[in-house]
């Protein structure tokens, strides 16, 4: 019997799914169209909302934008689109963000800007019903434990002005829950021991309080950096930001900068376990918001309303993953009372 040839036949390439329009995306620098950057300008006049949510919209939109483009003989005019497009542009989109969380935020920004179309009179329909945004699983979040967060300010290193500078940045976070692109807007002359106002989410301020420990953590930082030009309370300080050691005017920390610095920071720790074990679960900027998060609902005995305002949250819903965490305190003491209550029983036994 002859033998079975091993060698196969060549196959065609796998056709990518994703569409072509996703390669034509708009640009920060790239003009929209007309209605859409009207639109923009609302958010940000009328609606007041900062800076980073009015990108973040338009960078969403931006997608559509190509879409329409792409399946259009011109550019895009609100009152050509229709019921089809929309759906055909739902499931193109799932190819381009396969993650339901993500396409979620890309969809609601279509929506808000097909409900203002509708009430600008550019629509003869209210299409935005017709987008459906994906309902996806809220995963629990992983802050470092309670019991680790002393241990993992005391081991933060202070040999330099960028050490100085995580350091502050760790604790200014772990103490007021800030988010990251909350803090990164701060000034140095705005944080102040008896509190001081931050711009949230949706052009909302609120007043957050930092402990001792971490002005403390601050304060060193800052006088390790001294007088400077730029105003910003956390700067870079790599070498193409400071150019022979001077620090430029419009020098200021972002929010990738900031990420890039906690990933260094567990790089360093990795070749120690036991100070590793400290650094493991701040695996991002936001691990820290939920750390103060649960670490101050267990401070103040489960007090949400509490913990809503200090982190700035619009509804106490969002609240519900850190309040499952709390709740092992709850199982735990049920746990002491039975155990109590079987004690009780064998007392009381003849």
């Amino acid at each position: 019997m002859p033998a079975r040839s091993t060698s196969r036949r060549p196959t065609a390439p796998r056709r990518s799914r994703v569409p072509a329009w996703s390669t034509h995306v708009p640009g920060p620098n790239d003009p929209l169209p007309q209605q859409v950057q009207q639109f923009l300008d609302w958010l940000r006049i009328q609606r007041n909302r900062p800076p980073s949510t009015v990108r973040a919209y338009r960078q969403d939109l931006a997608k559509f934008v190509a879409f329409i483009d792409a399946s259009s003989a011109g550019p895009l005019t609100v009152a050509a689109i229709d019921r089809e497009s929309l759906r055909r542009y739902q499931v193109e989109l799932a190819e381009v963000l396969p993650h339901p969380r993500t396409r979620a935020r890309a969809l609601v920004a279509l929506r808000r800007f097909l409900a203002y179309a509708y009430d600008e009179g550019w629509t003869a329909s209210e299409l935005s019903r017709q987008v459906v945004v994906p309902r996806y699983v809220v995963g629990d979040p992983h802050p470092v434990p309670t019991e680790l967060v002393p241990r993992l300010l005391r081991a933060l290193p202070r040999e330099g002005l960028r050490d100085l500078r995580d350091r502050a940045l760790v604790s200014f976070l772990l103490a007021t829950g800030c988010r990251i692109a909350e803090a990164c807007a701060l000034d140095r002359t705005d944080v102040r021991a008896e509190g001081f106002r931050v711009l949230g989410k949706g052009g909302k301020h609120r007043t957050v309080y930092c402990t001792e420990e971490a002005l403390g953590a601050v304060d060193d930082y800052l006088r390790a950096r001294g007088p400077d030009q730029s105003p910003a309370l956390f700067i870079s300080v790599a070498h193409a930001d400071v150019p022979r050691g001077r620090v430029l005017p419009h020098n200021r920390l972002t929010t990738d900068g900031a990420r890039r610095a906690l990933a260094a920071l567990r790089r360093r720790f990795a070749s120690d376990p036991e100070l590793f074990r400290l650094v493991a679960d701040l695996r991002s900027p936001h691990v820290a918001r939920h750390t103060a998060a649960t670490t101050l609902l267990e401070a103040t005995d489960g007090d949400v309303r509490l913990v809503q305002e200090v982190l700035g949250h619009a509804t106490l819903e969002t609240l519900r993953v850190y309040t499952e965490i709390t709740d092992r305190r709850k199982r735990i003491a049920y746990q002491r009372l039975g155990a109590y209550l079987r004690e009780v029983a064998k007392g009381e036994a003849p």
